[in-house]
């Protein structure tokens, strides 16, 4: 890595470290503010259910913001979400008991290193080089179908993203959404083409110098009347 590009990369871990800082601070997730609105029109979408059932690949701010925001709002729901790194489950877990959200939220670990602490790590990542091949990996994309029902929202926010989304085809009701999050990112884009209805959004910059913006890619396998609430964005 050169100089020029050594200074960059600095600039962005600072800037981003100093966000996730604040965010922690604020009790936001990390995300833009315009994906905040994009997540929260989704959950306003399936409200009028009963009880809507969530699960989520990638626990964080995020499963404490939307669950917080879901109960905010009188929705009765279970939300089920899977990380990989034990400590951050625990911080997570933490997060929760504090908020008295463990009535709603249910945590779970299937602990395995991030691809970046794997030899010969690239970015973007090779297609198929860094597919899951240890038992942790595979369990923890294979997670949700354990529990013998689908879900009304699924959020691939994580580890595999490609992979995830290959299970998301089996556990998502027919007018259920799913929603990627860094959905700019091409590699992460097979399979998207089986759901019938389909939207990316651009989302904004995380940090001032982003070059390639954020985007958030929503689908569903019915006409769902999501789309038409998302048109403004």
């Amino acid at each position: 890595m050169n100089t020029k590009k050594l200074i960059k990369w600095l600039e962005v871990l600072l800037y981003f470290d100093g966000r996730m800082a604040m965010n922690r601070i604020l009790g936001l997730p990390a995300q833009t503010r315009k994906e905040r609105q994009i997540f929260k029109k989704v959950f306003d979408n399936v409200t009028g259910k009963k009880q809507i059932r969530v699960f989520e690949w990638g626990s964080g701010f995020s499963t404490v913001y939307y669950a917080n925001y879901l109960r905010k709002k009188g929705i009765e729901f279970e939300w089920h979400s899977i990380e990989n790194s034990i400590s951050w489950y625990e911080k997570v877990k933490l997060m929760v008991k504090k908020r008295n959200l463990e009535t709603y939220v249910s945590l779970y670990v299937k602990e395995f290193k991030p691809f970046w602490e794997k030899p010969d790590w690239v970015t973007p990542p090779l297609c198929g080089v860094f597919s899951p091949k240890l038992e942790n990996e595979k369990t923890y994309v294979a997670f949700p179908k354990k529990f013998k029902k689908k879900f009304d929202i699924v959020i691939v926010d994580a580890r595999f993203r490609r992979h995830c989304i290959q299970t998301v085809k089996e556990i998502l009701l027919p007018a259920g959404i799913v929603i990627l999050h860094d959905a700019q990112k091409k590699h992460y884009h097979v399979g998207l083409d089986y759901f019938r209805y389909k939207k990316f959004i651009n989302s904004g910059s995380w940090w001032p110098s982003q070059e390639v913006k954020n985007k958030v890619w929503i689908g569903s396998m019915s006409d769902n009347k999501i789309f038409e609430a998302l048109e403004r964005f």
